[in-house]
């Protein structure tokens, strides 16, 4: 079903899989796909959906540190793909709906969210309904903030999307970030994540100086501040 999904939509399930791992879960529920929403708010790779949680006050950083997840105990030294309960599979399928709603050509990234919502409404005793109700979070109130900002982007200025490298070095960016223990990516991150990626531009020009990429990034990575 994922061929429906737009580029941004695709990264936020790629991204549930890292959140499951991180949090030693050996499954992907919609806790899971909240969380990796709301990363992808704080990397520019869900900017819509950013736009509408700032609409209702909502900071994707802060939102993230209030759900509070319960640790688990799988082992992924081995890589392989994270199976979706059967909430988020039912998440997954109601995401179409919502963009079919609104007129979406693919499923977004405030589709799901949109999707998300309505799991929670639909199961209240459950980790999502909790995640969604401590962020003031309900589906009606995100529907009015996403026609809030699809009004202003039809009359504002056309703004450059990023393309995929770009969406690629952001990710990586905030992979770095977290892997020394910063909840924001810096510019040292975001070095990082221009560097990890083969282009046609920063690494042929890195080399015209006599610039190792590699090289460099092994500098820039032993200068970032490191909290314990």
């Amino acid at each position: 079903m994922f061929e429906r999904f737009s580029d941004q939509a695709r990264r936020v399930i790629v991204l549930t899989q890292e959140e499951a791992r991180e949090h030693g879960h050996d499954y992907i529920g919609p806790e899971h796909m909240l969380l990796a929403i709301l990363r992808a708010c704080e990397i520019g790779s869900a900017a819509t959906t950013a736009r509408a949680l700032a609409e209702l006050g909502i900071e994707p950083a802060a939102a993230r540190v209030q759900i509070a997840l319960t640790p688990g105990t799988a082992d992924y030294s081995v890589s392989g793909n994270i199976p979706f309960t059967k909430q988020a599979r039912k998440a997954l399928e109601n995401s179409l709906r919502e963009a079919r709603a609104l007129n979406h050509a693919h499923i977004e990234a405030s589709d799901l969210l949109l999707a998300l919502t309505s799991t929670a409404d639909d199961d209240p005793d459950t980790p999502i309904a909790a995640a969604v109700n401590a962020l003031g979070l309900g589906h009606e109130k995100l529907r009015r903030a996403l026609a809030a900002v699809a009004t202003h982007h039809a009359s504002a200025p056309v703004n450059p999307r990023f393309t995929p490298l770009v969406l690629r070095a952001l990710a990586r960016a905030d992979t770095e970030a977290h892997k020394t223990s910063n909840s924001r990516a810096d510019t040292g991150h975001l070095m990082l994540g221009l560097l990890a990626h083969e282009d046609e531009v920063v690494h042929p020009a890195l080399r015209a100086l006599g610039i190792d990429p590699q090289q460099l990034a092994t500098e820039v990575l032993n200068r970032l501040p490191r909290k314990d």
